[in-house]
């Protein structure tokens, strides 16, 4: 009768513990899938703030900086195009033929530098001298090359590319213009695209979270029903 007794509670406390387990196992997924929900959705768009305060030379773009919207003033030491890149519409969808863009080394102070991304590619492309300032969203740098670069050519946009043409310390990432002018205020006459926030979460783990949610409590059910079962066939064989 006690070892009776004793299997009984052992198989509660076995019961409630696995049953617990997999509940908040399926808490922790359905957490994630929030958090895959909002990352995919665009944020607020926070104050404009100096590009300096956000990045520094010579070390990888902190998660929080991307997506800003930064305000530099620099000089254009060097011109390159991009081949091959698929620039993003303002609701996010990517453009469906590749496209050259004209990426320009902003000089910023007497030794750092950024690529910064004008617009699309143009046939005679401006000369620019003097210093400029301009507001544009930071961007990662990018990790797969679109094209086989030649002279003057970036196969993608990263200052990895092109440590070996200056002896600039060059900043994290790229940056997309916005709006661009000269130091006294003149706009610049340029070809801009479009500067949407970019999302790091991919649609299907949101779903893929859910079906975890419910494997884990389809678990716990099963957990409580088997000695449910297992006492009515216990009951049915006696």
């Amino acid at each position: 009768m006690r070892q009776l007794k004793t299997k009984s509670i052992f198989t509660v406390l076995l019961v409630a513990v696995l049953t617990f387990t997999f509940f908040e196992l399926g808490i922790w997924q359905l957490h994630r899938a929030e958090q895959s929900h909002s990352l995919s959705l665009n944020q607020p768009e926070k104050p404009i703030v100096a590009l300096n305060s956000i990045a520094t030379a010579d070390s990888n773009l902190a998660p929080d900086a991307v997506n800003r919207i930064v305000s530099v003033i620099g000089r254009y030491v060097h011109t390159y195009v991009a081949q091959g890149q698929f620039p993003l519409s303002s609701n996010g969808a990517k453009s469906k033929y590749p496209r050259s863009l004209e990426v320009r080394l902003l000089q910023i102070g007497d030794d750092k530098g950024i690529l910064v991304v004008r617009g699309l590619e143009q046939s005679v492309p401006q000369t620019l001298n003097e210093k400029v300032s301009i507001v544009g969203r930071l961007y990662p740098r990018q990790s797969a090359d679109f094209a086989v670069a030649g002279n003057d050519e970036l196969s993608r946009i990263d200052p990895a590319l092109i440590v070996g043409d200056t002896k600039l310390k060059l900043l994290d990432g790229y940056i997309i213009v916005r709006s661009e002018q000269t130091v006294m205020g003149q706009s610049i006459s340029d070809a801009p695209i479009a500067t949407p926030q970019i999302h790091s979460a991919v649609a299907g783990f949101y779903w893929q979270h859910i079906s975890y949610v419910i494997i884990w409590w389809l678990m716990a059910l099963i957990v409580i029903a088997l000695p449910i079962f297992s006492r009515k066939a216990d009951k049915v064989a006696a």
